[in-house]
């Protein structure tokens, strides 16, 4: 008789400790599917992360690895949808873009299928746009509207001369210092002048050091000839 009270103990505490362990598959299994979707931000920063890869050369397996490793979150429909979105993006801003445009260029050099392909367009889409776009032309909180550096107008102090309402053959002779504080004022005006002296850089220190650097060679030159 003691034996079977033992069994039937036994007994009870599996029957309870299975009742326990249901639920807690369950909820398991709950927080599993309550994973949320990501969102536009999520999707760029791990675009990112990818054009990064490609940018270090990791290549053509690499990329193809890292796409199947994350299409259980993110599908390659998805990728096309955003992909949209980020082109619109792109096109509908005044910056050049231009590493950005190599790294989506390189991506679809990879030959990594349709999201490879969609880059590719939309890394060609922005050289082209900004081949034909006029470098100097310029509006901004100033009223300046259109902005030309010419070495033959410097002397000491250099100087630069930026036109004013639209008036043609009307300009203000400003310093670099002057020019310096308008670049820090206006982002605009320090992209257009850091792409014409052929620099990355969106300090304006290194861009006026940039616009030394280039007169100065334009001055050297034009004493060395006869």
């Amino acid at each position: 008789m003691f034996k079977k009270l033992i069994q039937w103990l036994k007994g009870l505490f599996q029957g309870l400790l299975g009742v326990k362990s249901s639920p807690t598959k369950i909820s398991v299994n709950a927080q599993q599917r309550a994973v949320p979707p990501l969102n536009d931000t999520d999707l760029e920063f791990l675009f990112s992360e990818l054009l990064e890869g490609v940018n270090q050369a990791r290549g053509h397996a690499w990329a193809v690895k890292w796409l199947h490793n994350i299409e259980h979150r993110v599908s390659t429909e998805r990728w096309v949808e955003w992909l949209g979105g980020f082109s619109d993006k792109l096109m509908a801003s005044s910056a050049p873009n231009n590493e950005l445009a190599s790294r989506l260029i390189q991506l679809g050099e990879l030959n990594v299928g349709e999201v490879g392909d969609i880059a590719y367009n939309i890394g060609m889409s922005l050289i082209t746009r900004n081949q034909q776009e006029p470098i100097w032309e310029y509006s901004g909180p100033d009223t300046v509207s259109a902005l030309e550096i010419t070495s033959e107008k410097i002397s000491e102090p250099i100087q630069t001369i930026i036109s004013e309402d639209n008036t043609e053959g009307d300009f203000q002779t400003v310093t670099l210092d002057q020019l310096s504080e308008l670049m820090q004022q206006d982002g605009n005006l320090r992209q257009i002048v850091a792409q014409q002296v052929g620099i990355e850089s969106d300090n304006p220190e290194d861009i006026i050091q940039a616009l030394v650097d280039q007169f100065q060679e334009t001055a050297q030159v034009a004493t060395e000839e006869p």
